[in-house]
Parts: structure tokens; C-alpha cells; sequence
């Protein structure tokens, strides 16, 4: 936490402005850029929501240079924003994702492949700053724009779940290592290795626009003057970070109910995508016997067809979360953090199938703490899960007291700390 500010400061400041007060009058406006150049869907706009909401009532000007423009208008309805796209690596080929072994291989394989490729997203970023000219940057998962604003005398605050504020590593330890790493003799020079050619891939690109080399990796994260921990602990992709503010997650609010399946069996919600071994989830889901309510993007038009009845049926658009969690026995999704927290402050057990590293690292938490199943996306079946998610009651006790655990803390107050913090970062 920035020392600039104390807990009785949060408790001396009233967050709870409306929508239609005025800006405060003894403050200055000053620019708030919020920036999000990695990850898709929804999650990471929600993330931000929070933060400009607060920039506003503070009185400050707000601009958003985003991934996914077209989904600003669901995430961030009601806000006048000065919008900007952001600059990201296109055209990633899919890769198997569990041969990463730390973030080092996020920024090399997601981020740039070469020096002549991040110099032109460094230029980018770069004139969006000098057009911009922020006295603050927030940053949702944007390594690119980190690379880029190093030496800049704006402040820095990352916002969003732990997998996009990967801690600081000790003396001689690799670059935020994953905890699926097995770190012997080989795979530590390996890191090693692959470290140093990340490393010099940026300062080469940086030197090419005549700024300062970083001295390690973990610089990028070190310039960070505030770190807006919008998840719990228990969901910490790198593990409970001692002394770490957590300031829990809330799900989109959107106005859809869901209307479940008229059939019987135990409620189950799905949040999917397509992918490899979908069928063979959706017939023994239909075996079952469950009632199941799917939100499946990239859904098969046959597929649709070939399994709607009485007790599966198939959303055409988003519901409100919180309200199918109240309703179901347990949950599937990939993993992503927004889905998968909510599900958890629900107590629901979760049958839980990552598609790529972030997700697998959050269900591996999920399972450690006895509140999940792990499964793959390719596996030729999902019978087994599933009976063990309808018979085994261990699953629905370690959810209820997970879910417990984390309320029993109390509110985490993150309207009234980011108050706090960019009242103070912005005086």
C-alpha cells in the first residue's frame, strides 16, 4: 500500500458519492488513462469499472485505451470515456500453454516475438501517452504498455487478479516462475536463459528509441506505485502474498434473469466456450440426468439442435451471475476469475476445464482448498467428474466454508481503498 495513505484515511473519506454528485471543488482535475492490452472478454473492462467510476466522482478526466472496444458499451455503460485502442499482439498462434514455465514466457509468446515487433507497439504506446499526458496510468494485464512507460514520470497502479501482478522474486530466483514448474538444476537455467533473452529483446527495442535499459524482468512490475489486488486470497494465481491488500471481485451486473430448464435433477450452470471435447461434455451431461443451463460461445448450430430438451437448454445471452449462482448445485467453467470467484462466494462446488495457463493456475488453487474438480479440455469424457460432483458431499462442504471463510473477513471495502489511493496518488 502507497505509505501516502493510511487505513483511517479510507475511514475519513466517504466513497459513497452518487452518480449525479459534482466533483469535489478543492480538487484538480488531472487525466486518468486506463489501459488494457491483454486477455478478452468482459473480466478485464469490469476490473476497471470500479476505478474510473471513483476517477469521475473525484472530478478527474478519464481516457480508456482498450483491446476489445465493442464490448466498452456492456462493461462500462453510463460512462462518458475518451476512448482509444490499444495497441496488442495480433494473430497469436494457439500454443500448448503448459510448456510456459513462468511469466517470462506469457510477454515472449503473447506479448512481442521480436525486437523489430515491440518497437512498433513501444511507438504506439508512446504517442498515446504524449497524447494522452496522464498524471496516472491504471493498467489491466498490459506488459507492453509497462515496457513502455518505464522512465516516465506519470504514476503507475495495476489493477485486476493476481496473475497480472506477478510477484517480485528473491535474490537469484527466476522471473515469477508457475507453480505447475518443477524447478530442478535444468528447468532454473533454462529460466535463466530465457530470461535474459527477454530482457534483451526489450532493452534492444527500448534502446532503439534512445530510453534507458531495464535492469531485470521484474522492473516492469517494480514502477508500480500501487497494486489493486481485485480478487481474494484464495484465488491468488501465485500463491497468499503476506501484507497484500485484497480487495475481493464483483461479477458485471447485467439485467437478464435466468429462466433454468423445466425438467428435474440437480441445477447446473455452465460458462464455456467451444472447445475440443465439448460433445463429449454434453452427452454425459445429458446422461446425467442433471438440469443444465449453458452459456457456450462459438456454439455449433447442430450441436444446439442435437442436445436442447427439457433438461439442457442453451443461453443466447449473458445472465446475471449472481443470481444463477444462488440457484444452482455447482458450476462448469474454464477458470477465468471473474466466473470462477463469483461461483466460489457462492459455496458452489466447480467442475473446472482451463484453456490455458491464467485458468489452470486459479482451478489448481480451487482444488488444493478441496472446492473443485480439474479436467481437461480434450479428455474423450467427463462421466467421472460428474458423478463425483453429484455424489461426493466433501465437494459442497469445502465450498460452503471456502465461501465462509472469505465472507467471514468482512467486507474489503475496494470502493472505499481505491477512493483512498488516487485521492491520494492524484493530490
Amino acid at each position: 500500500m502507497d505509505p501516502r495513505f493510511r487505513e483511517d484515511d479510507i475511514a475519513a473519506m466517504d466513497p459513497r458519492v452518487r452518480e449525479d454528485d459534482g466533483p469535489p471543488e478543492a480538487l484538480t482535475m488531472a487525466t486518468v488513462l486506463c489501459v488494457w492490452e491483454q486477455g478478452g472478454n468482459l473480466g478485464h473492462l469490469s476490473n476497471l469499472r470500479l476505478p474510473i467510476e471513483i476517477a469521475f466522482q473525484l472530478g478527474h478526466r478519464v481516457v480508456l485505451a482498450a483491446r476489445e472496444l465493442h464490448r466498452v458499451p456492456e462493461a462500462l455503460a453510463g460512462l462518458r470515456i475518451e476512448l482509444l485502442p490499444a495497441p496488442f499482439k495480433q494473430n497469436v498462434q494457439p500454443a500448448d500453454q503448459s510448456a510456459f514455465l513462468s511469466f517470462t514466457h506469457i510477454l515472449a509468446r503473447q506479448c512481442f516475438s521480436s525486437v523489430a515487433e515491440l518497437e512498433m507497439y513501444l511507438r504506439a504506446w508512446l504517442c498515446i501517452f504524449d497524447l494522452v499526458k496522464p498524471d496516472l496510468v491504471l493498467y489491466d494485464h498490459s506488459p507492453t504498455a509497462l515496457v513502455a512507460s518505464h522512465g516516465r514520470p506519470f504514476k503507475k497502479v495495476s489493477v485486476g487478479s493476481g496473475f497480472y501482478n506477478p510477484p517480485a522474486p528473491g535474490p537469484g530466483a527466476p522471473f515469477a516462475p508457475f507453480s505447475t514448474t518443477a524447478l530442478t538444476p535444468e528447468v532454473l537455467t533454462r529460466l535463466a536463459t530465457d530470461e535474459a533473452q527477454v530482457l534483451g529483446m526489450i532493452n534492444q527495442a527500448r534502446a532503439n528509441l534512445t530510453l534507458a535499459p531495464l535492469a531485470a524482468l521484474a522492473d516492469l512490475y517494480q514502477q508500480l506505485v500501487e497494486r489493486l489486488f481485485l480478487t481474494w486470497p484464495e484465488l491468488d494465481h501465485f500463491g497468499v502474498r503476506p501484507g497484500q491488500r485484497y480487495l475481493g471481485n464483483q461479477a458485471l451486473a447485467t439485467h437478464q434473469a435466468a429462466k433454468w430448464p423445466t425438467g428435474s435433477g440437480p441445477k447446473v450452470f455452465g460458462y464455456l466456450q467451444n472447445m475440443p471435447s465439448l460433445e463429449a461434455l454434453l452427452r454425459d451431461l445429458r446422461a446425467s440426468g442433471v438440469c443444465a443451463l449453458l452459456w457456450v460461445n462459438d456454439l455449433p448450430p447442430k450441436m444446439r439442435q442435437a442436445y436442447t430438451n427439457e433438461r439442457l437448454q442453451f443461453l443466447s445471452q449473458l445472465v446475471d451471475l449472481n443470481s444463477v449462482a444462488a440457484q444452482a448445485d455447482w458450476a462448469i467453467s474454464h477458470g477465468n476469475h471473474s466466473t470462477a470467484s463469483t461461483l466460489m462466494l457462492a459455496g458452489l462446488p466447480q467442475l473446472l476445464i482451463p484453456r490455458h495457463q491464467e485458468q489452470l493456475l486459479l482451478a489448481r488453487r480451487l482444488v488444493v482448498q478441496g472446492s473443485a474438480l480439474l479436467a481437461y479440455q480434450d479428455q474423450p469424457g467427463y462421466a467421472k467428474e460428474i458423478n463425483a460432483l453429484l455424489t461426493n458431499p466433501t465437494l459442497r462442504t469445502n465450498a460452503t466454508a471456502l465461501a465462509h471463510s472469505c465472507r467471514q473477513r468482512g467486507d474489503p471495502d475496494a470502493k472505499g481503498y481505491i477512493w483512498a489511493a488516487l485521492t491520494s496518488l492524484l493530490a
